[in-house]
């Protein structure tokens, strides 16, 4: 008897607008049940100026290109995120993002993530391990599809940062973001327990705010001491599924990382909230074995392997 496995489209084009929509092609029968008639895409904007550290409008005009070629197009797109920027709207502004609307017919609102006026609130844990509550927004929670459209990057905590994280970093209310960490502000943050901590509070969140669909634009990636930074590499090479935590597997594999030595994606993979194992994944489109080329980890990469947590148990939740 086989056992059906979790399909990823992995393209690589001579453009990033193309490896988009080609990676979610490969995948059409899987995506294409997730779709309705409103979807939210998201991008990463982790900087209003960094382009390298940010989606770049191209890959969300690849997503935008496959809805259109679906058989029931979306009747609206929302692209949402809470940016890291100066003034509400300007990573829109500086990235191209503005020109979105008058490119389709089909209606498209950018939203500001930040400008939120209903949130749900959920309980993760500190780094000593006591409870504290964050903010959801309601836009999220609501609509019925959402897709990650996230960078291919390395991380200073969780060694990469995908599709996944992508979706839980950017949507949470913006006071709150620290705390996945496990600290209350930046200048506490102390590795490995930080590490610990992130990959379970990302599981605990993923409950509520895990993507639909996951792609990752692996066109240029970033290297080094990301999640910023300007160190890039030309990977060339998108991802896409409807299962994010094995985008998020195979794409790591194409950084050079093992996805099952990463936090995020073992607990994932262990408890059942998505499959990272790639002998349980079909790639479809290019082989991984042509894809791979090795990112330079982030200097603290050593202390980032140290995530695992002996009683974590206690603290991720049941799927």
């Amino acid at each position: 008897m086989t056992t059906s496995k979790t399909k990823v489209g992995l393209a690589r084009t001579e453009s990033r607008r193309e490896n988009v929509l080609t990676a979610l092609d490969l995948v059409r029968d899987d995506v294409i049940p997730k779709l309705r008639e409103q979807v939210m895409l998201k991008p990463n904007f982790l900087s209003s100026s960094n382009q390298l550290a940010s989606t770049h409008v191209d890959a969300i005009r690849g997503a935008i290109d496959f809805l259109l070629t679906t058989p029931n197009p979306p009747k609206e797109i929302i692209v949402a995120e809470g940016a890291n920027e100066k003034f509400s709207g300007q990573a829109f502004q500086n990235f191209g993002y503005t020109a979105l609307p008058d490119e389709y017919d089909i209606p498209i609102r950018l939203v500001d993530l930040h400008q939120e006026t209903n949130w749900e609130d959920t309980k993760i844990v500190l780094a000593d391990r006591s409870e504290v509550r964050v903010r959801m927004p309601k836009t999220v929670l609501d609509c019925p599809c959402t897709i990650s459209i996230a960078v291919a990057k390395t991380h200073d905590t969780g060694v990469v940062t995908l599709a996944l994280k992508n979706m839980i970093m950017g949507t949470l209310h913006k006071q709150d973001r620290v705390k996945i960490h496990g600290y209350n502000s930046h200048a506490e943050r102390e590795l490995p327990r930080e590490a610990q901590t992130l990959n379970i509070n990302l599981i605990r969140l993923s409950r509520y705010l895990k993507p639909d669909i996951g792609v990752i634009d692996g066109t240029v990636g970033l290297q080094g001491n990301g999640p910023g930074g300007t160190d890039a590499i030309e990977l060339g090479i998108a991802v896409a599924s409807a299962d994010v935590f094995a985008a998020d597997a195979v794409t790591s594999k194409a950084m050079g990382f093992e996805p099952l030595e990463i936090g995020l994606l073992h607990y994932a993979n262990e408890m059942g909230y998505g499959v990272a194992d790639l002998e349980r994944i079909e790639i479809c489109g290019t082989p991984i074995e042509k894809a791979v080329m090795a990112f330079k980890p982030h200097e603290t990469v050593t202390l980032q392997f140290q995530w695992r947590e002996a009683n974590a148990g206690n603290y991720l939740p049941a799927y």
